[in-house]
C-alpha cells in the first residue's frame, strides 16, 4: 500500500508538518477540486487509522465519505450514520439537512420534513437551520396533504391484507402486535436515553429496547396490529419535530427500559 507521506507529495498538497496522516489532507484535496485524490487518501485513512482515532476524527471521517462518494445511496446511508450515531456532533445537522434535501428531491415530502423539522428542534444553532425552516413555510400545505395521503394509502393497504376475522379464542391468544413507530437507533444506551427524553418531552411514551439479530439499541414508540394506527402516530411524531419511521418486527423486541 502506498504510504500517505509518498502520496502526499507525488500530489502536491502543501500540508502542516506532522499532519501528514490527518482528514485534513482530504479536506485539502478536496478543497483543490481533486477529489478521486481526496478517495484515495481518506480510503486509507478509513482503513489503517479509523478504529483507532478519536470519536470527533471519525464523525469527520464519516462526512468526508459521504459528500465525497459517487454513489448516492451511499452517500444518504452515511448521512443517516452520522445523524443516528453523532446526534449533536458537529457534522450532524448537515448530514440532517441533506438528508432532507435528498428526500425532497425524491417527492418524499413527509419524510423531507421530518428531517427538517428535526434539524429545527434539535439543532437550534445550526446555521441550517434557516434554510430547514424556510422550506417548511414554503411546502407546509403540500406535506400536510401527504401526510394525509399517507395514512389513507396506509388504511387501504391494511385493509387489502387483512385475514378474515376468526373467532376463537386459540386465535386471539396467538395474535401479536407487529408494527411500532422508530425515532431512532443508536450503538450507545446513553445516546438512546437522552432521544427517549426528548421524545417524552414532546409528550410521547417512548421505551427503549433491544431487536434480535440487531447490535443497536432502539428508541420507539406504541405497539400496533396494523399499520395505519402506526402510519397515524408517525405523522403526529414527524409534526413534533422528530425523524420517524415504521418498525415492524415488534415481536423480536426485549424492553431495556
Amino acid at each position: 500500500m502506498i504510504r500517505l507521506s509518498a502520496l502526499i507529495l507525488a500530489v502536491g498538497v502543501a500540508v502542516p508538518v506532522g499532519a501528514q496522516e490527518s482528514l485534513d489532507v482530504v479536506d485539502s484535496l478536496a478543497l483543490a477540486g481533486r477529489a478521486d485524490e481526496a478517495r484515495t487518501v481518506l480510503e486509507s485513512w478509513w482503513q489503517s487509522q479509523r478504529v483507532r482515532s478519536s470519536r470527533g476524527d471519525r464523525q469527520r471521517g464519516l462526512w468526508l465519505r459521504a459528500i465525497l462518494t459517487v454513489d448516492p445511496r451511499m452517500a444518504g446511508l452515511d448521512f443517516q450514520r452520522l445523524v443516528l450515531e453523532y446526534p449533536g456532533g458537529s457534522h450532524s445537522d448537515e448530514a440532517m439537512l441533506r438528508l432532507g434535501l435528498i428526500s425532497a428531491a425524491a417527492e418524499d415530502l413527509p419524510g423531507a420534513a421530518g428531517y427538517f423539522r428535526s434539524l429545527v428542534t434539535d439543532y437550534p444553532r445550526s446555521t441550517q437551520r434557516r434554510q430547514a425552516e424556510e422550506w417548511l413555510s414554503e411546502h407546509e400545505v403540500a406535506v400536510e396533504e401527504a401526510e394525509e395521503t399517507a395514512v389513507r394509502e396506509a388504511a387501504s393497504a391494511d385493509a387489502d391484507a387483512r385475514e378474515p376475522e376468526v373467532n376463537s379464542p386459540e386465535r386471539a391468544e396467538t395474535v401479536s402486535p407487529r408494527y411500532a413507530v422508530q425515532v431512532g437507533a443508536f450503538e450507545s444506551e446513553e445516546r438512546a436515553r437522552s432521544l427517549l427524553a426528548a421524545v417524552n418531552a414532546s409528550g410521547f411514551q417512548a421505551r427503549i429496547v433491544g431487536v434480535l439479530g440487531s447490535a443497536l439499541v432502539h428508541v420507539r414508540i406504541g405497539t400496533f396490529f396494523d399499520r395505519t394506527g402506526a402510519a397515524e402516530l408517525m405523522v403526529r411524531v414527524r409534526r413534533r419535530g422528530h425523524e420517524a419511521t415504521i418498525a415492524v418486527d415488534v415481536a423480536d423486541e426485549e424492553r431495556i427500559q
